[in-house]
């Protein structure tokens, strides 16, 4: 069998040339181009598809999962030869020979989407053109695309081309913009709500015995440090609660954010990474990872020492989270999806989100029409049925293999 060279070009749909790219040297290649195409035409909601990003995952997964996961770029060119589209996409194999394609990090990224210059017909044509290159994939069951935002400017698209699951999500967020200054942000809420909250601040003094503070961790090797210490805490507070994350208990999960973190430091440009914590007497209690870009802070994973969740950390560290990002200048406080009650008393506005499929064969019609839409909201809906206890017992991951209900990193306080 011929082997396929790493970068393929295919002849043009109208206007448009497709290349795909389908290994981490040839990412690091475009990367130029990628950032280009993200600083000029990328949306705030976009920080997810980056090129940090996508080469952050490429260095955590180089050489540690063997062939099941291989990165699938989509490249779109017009006539000049510049890259106007990229689609930032991942075949990865099942057992059963069953083979999917989604987006790229999946799944550690969010809202997924498309970076491109283009509009109106000539999004259309070039993402029809990139389309056509996915169909002639012999080798995939399934275009899967989870989480893509009604605004996204691959939605119209997907709308036409794709076909939605049954289920339907929210990602929660705050318009930031009435607040000049974080003294602003306390107006917004009653005086009830701001007694509660020096009532938290008391309570979790008088139990650790010594005052607490709130910091961002700026230098490198801080952040590197925090990392394991966070994710550790974050699994620790899932186990307890019987819940399930494939982002956080995935075996690259600490390699893939430390990459991320190194990346986004060393890219003044790109998206940033903020990491805030509480502390005491200097031992971290609670954290709270976040990215920033075009103005909007994607609050990604908050965790806090388990034993102090009856105390409320989480919800003392998000107001402070949201504190920090008015100081900062941002107008968009994401919460991300899944919505759930605790997050929408944080926010002012929810974004629809859907999930999208598109069967490539047989085995992926069968899948898409009779699982995805079917059978697994019944299984999620048996599974968080049960007591927490149960759950933690059971630990059901491959029956949540995609499941998105906890797949956030911030998941809950």
């Amino acid at each position: 069998m011929t082997a396929v060279p790493a970068v393929e070009q295919f002849g043009p749909l109208s206007a448009w040339r497709c290349e795909v790219v389908r290994s981490r040297r040839d990412m690091a290649a475009l990367a130029d181009e990628w950032r280009r195409l993200e600083r000029q035409a990328g949306r705030d909601t976009q920080a997810f598809q980056s090129s940090a990003w996508a080469l952050a995952w490429g260095d955590a997964f180089a050489g540690s999962q063997g062939a099941k996961y291989e990165p699938l770029v989509i490249v779109v060119r017009d006539g000049a030869g510049e890259a106007v589209l990229i689609w930032p996409l991942m075949r990865v194999r099942y057992p059963l020979h069953l083979t999917l394609i989604t987006w790229l990090s999946d799944p550690f990224g969010q809202y997924g989407d498309v970076i491109t210059s283009l509009s109106g017909v000539a999004l259309l044509e070039a993402m029809t053109a990139a389309l056509e290159i996915l169909k002639a994939d012999d080798q995939a069951d399934l275009l899967r695309l989870k989480f893509v935002r009604a605004d996204a400017v691959a939605a119209p698209f997907l709308r036409r081309h794709a076909l939605p699951t049954t289920e339907e999500y929210g990602a929660p967020w705050l318009d930031l913009s009435p607040f000049a200054t974080p003294d602003d942000l306390e107006k917004r809420y009653s005086r009830t709500q701001r007694r509660r909250r020096r009532k938290i601040r008391n309570r979790l003094e008088k139990h650790l015995g010594t005052a607490l503070s709130f910091r961002r961790l700026m230098a490198p090797e801080e952040i590197r440090a925090a990392i394991p210490v966070m994710l550790e805490n974050k699994r620790r507070w899932l186990r307890e609660k019987g819940l399930v994350s494939r982002a956080l208990f995935h075996d690259r999960a600490e390699p893939f954010l430390s990459r991320l973190a190194e990346r986004m430091m060393a890219d003044a440009q790109g998206p940033t990474l903020v990491l805030s914590v509480l502390e005491a007497d200097g031992e971290q209690l609670s954290w709270e990872m976040g990215f920033r870009w075009k103005g909007r802070h994607l609050a990604y994973l908050t965790a806090h020492k388990p034993e102090l969740t009856d105390l409320s950390i989480g919800r003392l560290h998000m107001h402070l989270s949201q504190k920090l990002a008015v100081a900062d200048g941002m107008k968009v406080f994401d919460l991300l999806v899944p919505a759930a009650p605790h997050k929408e008393s944080w926010s002012s506005h929810v974004a629809d989100v859907r999930n999208y499929f598109l069967p490539l064969s047989l085995r992926g019609r069968l899948l898409g029409q009779t699982y995805l839409c079917h059978l697994r909201p019944l299984l999620r809906e048996a599974y968080h049925r049960l007591p927490p206890g149960v759950r933690s017992f059971l630990h059901l991951s491959e029956i949540h293999e995609h499941d998105e209900s906890e797949v956030s990193p911030q998941a809950a306080h």
